[in-house]
Protein backbone atom coordinates (compact mmCIF):
# COMPACT_ATOMS: atom_id res chain seq x y z
CA UNK A 1 0.00 0.00 0.00
CA UNK A 2 1.26 3.25 -1.17
CA UNK A 3 1.81 6.44 1.36
CA UNK A 4 -1.06 7.99 -0.12
CA UNK A 5 -3.84 5.34 0.28
CA UNK A 6 -2.23 5.15 4.08
CA UNK A 7 -2.99 8.71 4.97
CA UNK A 8 -6.90 8.00 3.01
CA UNK A 9 -7.67 5.07 4.68
CA UNK A 10 -6.08 6.61 8.18
CA UNK A 11 -9.27 9.69 8.09
CA UNK A 12 -11.62 10.12 10.77
CA UNK A 13 -14.87 9.95 9.16
CA UNK A 14 -15.38 14.27 10.20
CA UNK A 15 -12.03 14.07 7.04
CA UNK A 16 -13.47 12.19 5.18
CA UNK A 17 -16.33 14.32 4.41
CA UNK A 18 -15.01 17.32 4.55
CA UNK A 19 -12.85 16.17 1.55
CA UNK A 20 -15.78 14.60 -0.23
CA UNK A 21 -17.69 18.54 -0.24
CA UNK A 22 -14.18 19.05 -1.45
CA UNK A 23 -14.06 17.02 -4.50
CA UNK A 24 -17.55 17.16 -5.27
CA UNK A 25 -17.18 21.00 -5.22
CA UNK A 26 -14.25 21.43 -7.22
CA UNK A 27 -15.23 18.96 -9.82
CA UNK A 28 -19.07 18.24 -9.78
CA UNK A 29 -19.43 21.93 -9.30
CA UNK A 30 -21.93 21.52 -6.32
CA UNK A 31 -21.77 22.60 -2.56
CA UNK A 32 -23.86 20.54 -0.78
CA UNK A 33 -25.50 22.84 2.44
CA UNK A 34 -25.31 22.36 5.66
CA UNK A 35 -28.58 24.42 6.62
CA UNK A 36 -31.72 22.52 4.94
CA UNK A 37 -33.70 20.59 7.00
CA UNK A 38 -36.14 17.69 5.57
CA UNK A 39 -36.99 16.14 2.32
CA UNK A 40 -38.83 18.93 0.75
CA UNK A 41 -35.93 21.60 1.29
CA UNK A 42 -33.23 18.80 -0.24
CA UNK A 43 -36.25 18.63 -3.44
CA UNK A 44 -36.19 22.16 -3.73
CA UNK A 45 -32.10 22.50 -3.39
CA UNK A 46 -31.87 19.71 -6.25
CA UNK A 47 -34.24 21.02 -8.74
CA UNK A 48 -31.66 24.01 -9.83
CA UNK A 49 -29.22 21.30 -10.70
CA UNK A 50 -27.93 20.34 -13.66
CA UNK A 51 -28.95 16.37 -14.70
CA UNK A 52 -25.50 15.36 -15.18
CA UNK A 53 -24.51 17.01 -11.33
CA UNK A 54 -27.42 14.66 -10.78
CA UNK A 55 -26.41 11.64 -11.84
CA UNK A 56 -22.80 12.46 -10.36
CA UNK A 57 -24.05 12.94 -7.40
CA UNK A 58 -26.44 10.10 -7.11
CA UNK A 59 -23.26 7.66 -7.72
CA UNK A 60 -21.00 9.46 -5.00
CA UNK A 61 -24.00 11.41 -2.50
CA UNK A 62 -24.54 8.38 -0.17
CA UNK A 63 -21.52 8.95 1.97
CA UNK A 64 -21.81 12.73 2.74
CA UNK A 65 -26.12 13.09 2.03
CA UNK A 66 -28.26 12.05 5.18
CA UNK A 67 -31.18 10.15 4.21
CA UNK A 68 -33.84 12.69 3.53
CA UNK A 69 -31.52 14.19 1.09
CA UNK A 70 -30.36 11.03 -0.53
CA UNK A 71 -34.02 10.55 -0.85
CA UNK A 72 -34.89 13.61 -2.51
CA UNK A 73 -32.12 13.49 -5.10
CA UNK A 74 -33.12 10.12 -6.08
CA UNK A 75 -36.68 11.24 -6.82
CA UNK A 76 -35.20 13.80 -9.16
CA UNK A 77 -32.72 11.05 -10.62
CA UNK A 78 -35.70 9.10 -11.05
CA UNK A 79 -37.82 11.93 -12.71
CA UNK A 80 -34.94 11.96 -15.35
CA UNK A 81 -35.46 8.56 -15.96
CA UNK A 82 -39.04 9.42 -16.47
CA UNK A 83 -40.13 12.94 -17.02
CA UNK A 84 -44.10 12.68 -16.76
CA UNK A 85 -43.12 11.75 -12.83
CA UNK A 86 -42.46 15.51 -12.37
CA UNK A 87 -46.00 16.46 -13.13
CA UNK A 88 -46.75 15.24 -9.13
CA UNK A 89 -43.79 16.68 -7.55
CA UNK A 90 -45.81 20.03 -8.65
CA UNK A 91 -49.07 18.74 -8.41
CA UNK A 92 -48.57 17.89 -4.49
CA UNK A 93 -46.78 21.68 -3.96
CA UNK A 94 -43.25 20.23 -3.05
CA UNK A 95 -41.14 22.70 -5.24
CA UNK A 96 -43.49 25.61 -4.30
CA UNK A 97 -42.53 28.42 -1.84
CA UNK A 98 -44.99 27.80 1.28
CA UNK A 99 -47.06 31.23 2.99
CA UNK A 100 -46.38 31.61 6.27
CA UNK A 101 -49.18 30.74 8.31
CA UNK A 102 -49.60 29.81 11.84
CA UNK A 103 -49.06 26.49 13.55
CA UNK A 104 -50.98 24.03 14.80
CA UNK A 105 -49.14 24.99 18.25
CA UNK A 106 -49.98 28.75 17.90
CA UNK A 107 -53.51 28.45 17.06
CA UNK A 108 -54.10 26.02 19.39
CA UNK A 109 -52.58 28.66 22.14
CA UNK A 110 -55.28 31.15 20.48
CA UNK A 111 -57.80 28.40 21.15
CA UNK A 112 -58.64 28.40 17.76
CA UNK A 113 -60.60 25.45 17.14
CA UNK A 114 -61.91 25.86 13.29
CA UNK A 115 -57.79 27.05 12.44
CA UNK A 116 -56.57 24.15 14.39
CA UNK A 117 -58.72 21.70 12.35
CA UNK A 118 -58.45 23.25 9.25
CA UNK A 119 -54.32 22.76 9.70
CA UNK A 120 -55.21 19.44 10.64
CA UNK A 121 -56.91 18.89 7.36
CA UNK A 122 -54.45 20.58 5.06
CA UNK A 123 -51.80 18.26 6.62
CA UNK A 124 -53.55 15.08 6.38
CA UNK A 125 -54.37 16.22 2.82
CA UNK A 126 -50.45 16.80 1.95
CA UNK A 127 -49.47 13.37 3.52
CA UNK A 128 -52.16 11.73 0.99
CA UNK A 129 -50.89 14.05 -1.76
CA UNK A 130 -47.00 12.70 -1.51
CA UNK A 131 -48.37 9.16 -1.55
CA UNK A 132 -48.60 6.55 1.32
CA UNK A 133 -48.69 3.31 1.83
CA UNK A 134 -52.48 1.11 1.52
CA UNK A 135 -52.54 0.73 5.44
CA UNK A 136 -51.43 4.50 6.09
CA UNK A 137 -53.69 6.08 3.43
CA UNK A 138 -56.90 4.28 4.34
CA UNK A 139 -56.49 5.26 8.18
CA UNK A 140 -55.14 8.93 6.98
CA UNK A 141 -58.63 9.04 4.89
CA UNK A 142 -60.32 8.19 7.91
CA UNK A 143 -59.13 10.50 10.13
CA UNK A 144 -59.08 13.28 7.43
CA UNK A 145 -62.91 12.53 6.89
CA UNK A 146 -63.39 12.88 10.95
CA UNK A 147 -61.83 16.12 10.93
CA UNK A 148 -63.97 17.35 7.68
CA UNK A 149 -66.83 16.32 9.94
CA UNK A 150 -65.49 18.25 12.99
CA UNK A 151 -64.71 21.56 10.99
CA UNK A 152 -68.45 21.36 9.17
CA UNK A 153 -70.09 21.61 13.03
CA UNK A 154 -67.62 23.91 14.72
CA UNK A 155 -68.23 26.19 11.25
CA UNK A 156 -71.81 25.65 11.99
CA UNK A 157 -71.61 26.73 15.53
CA UNK A 158 -69.21 29.75 14.70
CA UNK A 159 -72.41 31.24 12.86
CA UNK A 160 -71.44 31.71 8.82
CA UNK A 161 -68.21 33.30 7.56
CA UNK A 162 -68.26 37.22 7.43
CA UNK A 163 -67.19 36.89 3.54
CA UNK A 164 -70.08 35.52 2.74
CA UNK A 165 -73.66 36.63 1.16
CA UNK A 166 -75.91 35.61 3.92
CA UNK A 167 -73.30 37.35 6.45
CA UNK A 168 -74.07 40.46 4.49
CA UNK A 169 -77.65 40.20 4.86
CA UNK A 170 -77.05 39.85 8.65
CA UNK A 171 -75.27 42.69 8.70
CA UNK A 172 -77.20 45.17 6.93
CA UNK A 173 -80.66 43.56 8.36
CA UNK A 174 -82.88 46.47 9.77
CA UNK A 175 -82.68 47.01 12.96
CA UNK A 176 -85.81 46.58 14.77
CA UNK A 177 -88.36 49.31 16.39
CA UNK A 178 -86.75 49.74 19.29
CA UNK A 179 -83.70 50.50 18.14
CA UNK A 180 -81.71 47.00 19.15
CA UNK A 181 -79.87 44.87 16.83
CA UNK A 182 -81.53 41.18 16.43
CA UNK A 183 -79.17 39.80 18.48
CA UNK A 184 -75.44 38.55 18.11
CA UNK A 185 -74.01 37.61 14.44
CA UNK A 186 -73.46 33.94 16.16
CA UNK A 187 -76.70 33.50 17.48
CA UNK A 188 -78.06 33.64 13.53
CA UNK A 189 -79.63 30.84 12.20
CA UNK A 190 -81.26 30.28 8.83
CA UNK A 191 -84.59 29.53 11.16
CA UNK A 192 -84.29 32.38 12.97
CA UNK A 193 -84.13 34.69 9.69
CA UNK A 194 -87.18 33.10 8.28
CA UNK A 195 -89.16 33.90 11.93
CA UNK A 196 -87.58 37.33 11.95
CA UNK A 197 -88.58 38.08 8.01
Amino acid sequence: MDEHKAWFLGLDRDSFMELCQLWNAQNIGVEIPNNLDGYDQWLNFFKNLSPTAIENLYDLGKDILNTEAYAALARWKDILATPGRIDKIYQAGLTKPKTEQKTITELAAENDEIGVLRALRDQIAEQLQKGTGARDTANLAREMSSIIQQLKEAEKRSGPRKDTVLADLLANKPKRAKGARNGSFKAHTIAEIENES
